[in-house]
C-alpha cells in the first residue's frame, strides 16, 4: 500500500505547478512484474510546459515494500530556469530516501534566497546528509538529503512546498527567452551532465532491467532522460565533469570526460560507477589532467 505522504506530495506538486503544466495532459509509460506475494511497478508520466522541455514524474513500488516518487523538471535552455529535482521513497517514515534541490545551470543564476529556505528546513530536520559522491556531484550545498534514515513526513512536505513555490515564483514566472548564447551553451552542458550522472547511478534502472527486460528498460530510460537536451546527444561530445557546484560556478576549471570514458562508466556495474567517477576526477585534479579518457581510467585501475 502506498504511503499517504507520497499521495500528498503529488498533490503539492500539481498545486504549486498549476498553470505551468496540466495534470490531465501527459504521456504515460508503465510496467509491472508480479511475483510470489510481491510485485514491482513503475508509472512514468511526462508533462510539457511553455518554458520546460520536460517534467518527468515517476511513481514506483519495488518488491511490494519500497515506494517512492521521483520528480525532475528540465528547463528549456533559452529561458535559463534552474533544474528542479525531488525524490521521496523508501519505507516512510522509518527508512526514508529524500532529496530536494534547485540546481543552477549557469553562473549568474545563483540566488541567495534559496539558502535561507535551506537553513529553515535543515535546522528543523534530523538525519540529513549524504555519503554518496555522485549525489554530491549533482546537488548544490542547498540540497536537503536523507538516506535510509527516519525523517518526519510533515517536514518533508513543508520543504517540498517551499522549494517548489520558490522555484516557480523566483525563476519560472519571471523567465523570458533572452538567455545569452554562452549561457545557453552552459545550460545544455550542465543539464546533460545532471542526466548523465543520475543515469549512471540510478539503482532503479538495474532493477527495471532485471524485472521488465531490456526493451521496457530502454523505454523507461527514455522517459526519464529524454527531451532536449537528450542523453542521446552525448555521442562524441566532451562534457564537463561536474554540473554547477560552488567551485564550478566560481569559474574554476574542471576536467572533461570524453565519450569513450563515459561509455566505460556506463559499462561498469552500477554499484561501482560512483567510485570510478570520483576516483578519476580526484586523480585528474591531482595530476593536472584536463581530459579524462578511457585509457586514463583503465590505468588508474591497474
Amino acid at each position: 500500500m502506498r504511503s499517504p505522504v507520497l499521495e500528498k506530495s503529488n498533490e503539492i506538486i500539481f498545486r504549486e505547478l498549476k498553470g505551468i503544466i496540466s495534470e490531465s495532459e501527459y504521456i504515460e509509460y508503465s510496467a509491472k512484474k508480479n511475483e510470489t506475494e510481491k510485485f514491482t511497478q513503475t508509472i512514468f508520466r511526462i508533462y510539457d510546459g511553455e518554458k520546460i522541455s520536460r517534467m518527468a514524474l515517476e511513481q514506483y513500488t519495488v518488491n511490494s515494500k519500497a515506494n517512492g516518487v521521483v520528480l525532475n523538471i528540465y528547463p528549456k535552455p533559452e529561458f535559463g530556469i534552474p533544474l528542479f529535482t525531488f525524490q521521496l521513497g523508501g519505507q516512510i517514515p522509518d527508512k526514508v530516501i529524500f532529496v530536494i534541490d534547485i540546481i543552477p545551470i549557469f553562473k549568474s543564476q545563483v540566488d541567495s534566497g534559496i539558502t535561507e529556505i535551506y537553513k529553515k528546513h535543515a535546522l528543523s530536520m534530523e538525519n540529513l546528509g549524504s555519503s554518496q559522491d555522485w549525489i554530491n556531484l549533482i546537488c548544490t550545498k542547498n540540497a536537503l538529503i536523507c538516506q535510509y534514515k527516519p525523517l518526519e513526513s510533515e517536514k518533508i512536505l513543508d520543504a517540498l512546498t517551499d522549494y517548489l513555490s520558490f522555484w516557480r515564483d523566483k525563476y519560472y514566472v519571471l523567465a523570458k527567452p533572452e538567455v545569452t548564447e554562452p549561457d545557453q551553451k552552459a545550460a545544455v552542458e550542465n543539464i546533460l551532465k545532471f542526466k548523465t550522472i543520475l543515469h549512471a547511478n540510478d539503482a532503479g534502472l538495474d532493477i527495471y532491467l532485471k524485472k521488465f527486460g531490456k526493451e521496457m528498460s530502454a523505454v523507461i530510460e527514455n522517459a526519464a532522460f529524454g527531451s532536449e537536451p537528450s542523453l542521446e546527444g552525448l555521442t562524441g561530445l566532451k562534457i564537463k565533469s561536474t554540473i554547477p557546484s560552488e567551485e564550478h560556478l566560481s569559474g574554476s576549471n574542471t576536467a572533461l570526460w570524453t565519450a569513450d570514458a563515459e561509455q566505460y562508466l556506463q559499462d561498469a556495474p552500477g554499484f561501482v560507477r560512483s567510485k570510478i567517477r570520483a576516483n578519476a576526477e580526484k586523480k585528474a585534479f591531482e595530476q593536472g589532467v584536463k581530459e579524462i579518457t578511457r585509457d586514463f581510467i583503465e590505468n588508474l585501475r591497474k
